[in-house]
């Protein structure tokens, strides 16, 4: 099928309207609250049959800046600790134990055991139904989140250099190591560390000479990990992920008009909150509404305004090692096939498994739903055709996230290959 320019523009229109109207919208603002209700009123009112707002609590602040924060102060006083007589040094031990514990199980675990130290607050959900003409047989959510994410320092850069990042993890493991070692010289028999100079609790031996040496190029790199990634400023989240949203809302127009409409395949449109603090707003629709997802599959869309190719995803560090429903997936694939033949110049689309990153769709997935998601990313290639460098989101978390950046050509591929998704889907329930 060839996407009507105006369905394009519509969607187009909806990122900057947003923008202007709200602005950078982090979790549980009145940002993102008054964002949702008018997206609510003002778009999903315009051609879904109906419409729900839902609130809901959460610790917006502890996912993922908190307890990157909450590492880099375990991870300080872990250093201060090394200098100390060999009993007091294995605290520094402890304390890195303390460090990895948090940091898996809040990033890839999202336990949110450390939730108790930060205060909740109230976002919101906003979703509308789009009926079929005919028997309702099977649904398809469609949906992305209205909130922005703070800024990363690190994804202002055009081009990262790991080298920085490795040496501040390894900052983490060579502090275990060598604080072990030091403590063993207080039970070890024998002068196994020769003492230099004692001061109070602090005992300066000649073993410190071989940890601080090197540690004075690890420690920065970790100070610089922790900065890397955390930051102050809300960024404007154009792409991520207004376009999530205005594509499903385009979709959701398109199948409205009677002379579109799917014969027995509803459409949940969604624009979720707090996806950028652990994909609380999936979480929280997940938990409410298993029955409207027993018989459905939800295809959620990240990053659709920016990228130069499109990514199914078959895997990311939420999934726990599972793959996205084949059954979605296959779909996605198909319907990308579809839409190229009748537009040679859309761009490629591929799969991907992400060792660092998700979306929405991991609620859906780890909850038992099927589930897939689609993101656009920005490829570099050399002269020869090659891939270049590592493919990334455009502007993901940064300040440069903003509408003036909208790549149309993006937002219509990805509407063209939703709205051929839903399609295969009625016409296999048609049948």
């Amino acid at each position: 099928m060839k996407v009507d320019e105006a369905l394009v523009d519509y969607a187009a229109s909806y990122i900057k309207d947003v923008i202007v109207k709200f602005g950078p919208r982090y979790g549980c603002s009145k940002a993102e609250r008054d964002a949702n209700v008018w997206t609510k009123d003002e778009i999903l009112a315009k051609f879904c049959d109906e419409t729900h707002f839902e609130e809901f609590q959460t610790e917006v602040e502890l996912y993922p800046q908190g307890f990157f924060k909450i590492c880099g102060l375990l991870g300080v006083i872990a250093l201060v600790f090394m200098p100390m007589n060999y009993g007091l040094a294995i605290a520094s031990t402890i304390l890195i134990i303390l460090t990895i514990v948090v940091l898996y199980t809040e990033l890839f675990l999202m336990k949110r055991w450390i939730a108790f130290m930060f205060r909740k607050g109230t976002s919101s959900n906003a979703w509308g139904v789009v009926k079929p003409a005919g028997e309702v047989k099977f649904r398809v959510v469609l949906e992305g989140h209205i909130d922005s994410a703070k800024q990363m320092h690190l994804a202002e850069k055009d081009k990262l250099t790991l080298w920085p990042l490795i040496l501040g993890f390894l900052y983490l493991f060579f502090t275990i190591v060598m604080s072990v070692i030091k403590f063993l010289g207080s039970v070890v028999p024998g002068d196994f560390i020769n003492t230099q100079a004692t001061w109070g609790p602090f005992l300066w031996s000649e073993f410190d000479w071989y940890y601080f040496i090197p540690a004075g190029v690890l420690f920065p790199c970790f100070l610089y990990l922790v900065w890397g990634f955390t930051g102050g400023s809300v960024v404007p989240g154009a792409s991520d992920n207004l376009s999530g949203i205005a594509v499903s809302a385009a979709v959701g127009k398109y199948f409205s008009d009677p002379s579109h409409k799917l014969k027995h395949v509803e459409l949940i449109i969604g624009s979720m909150g707090s996806e950028e603090s652990g994909d609380r707003g999936a979480r929280y629709f997940v938990s409410q509404h298993g029955d409207l997802l027993k018989n459905a599959y939800a295809h959620c869309i990240e990053e659709a305004s920016g990228g130069t190719s499109f990514n199914i995803i078959d895997k990311d560090f939420h999934t726990f090692g599972k793959l996205y429903s084949p059954e979605v997936r296959d779909r996605m694939d198909k319907a990308a096939e579809r839409y190229a033949k009748d537009n040679p110049d859309a761009y490629k689309v591929g799969h991907r498994s992400l060792p660092l990153g998700s979306s929405d769709a991991c609620m859906y997935l780890n909850a038992g739903y099927k589930a897939g998601w689609i993101v656009s990313m920005i490829e570099k290639e050399t002269p020869g055709g090659k891939k270049k460098g590592i493919a990334k989101p455009a502007n993901w978390h940064s300040m440069r996230d903003n509408w003036d950046r909208t790549n149309k050509h993006t937002l219509r591929d990805c509407i063209g290959m939703t709205i051929e998704f839903c399609k295969i889907v009625d016409e296999e329930q048609s049948k």
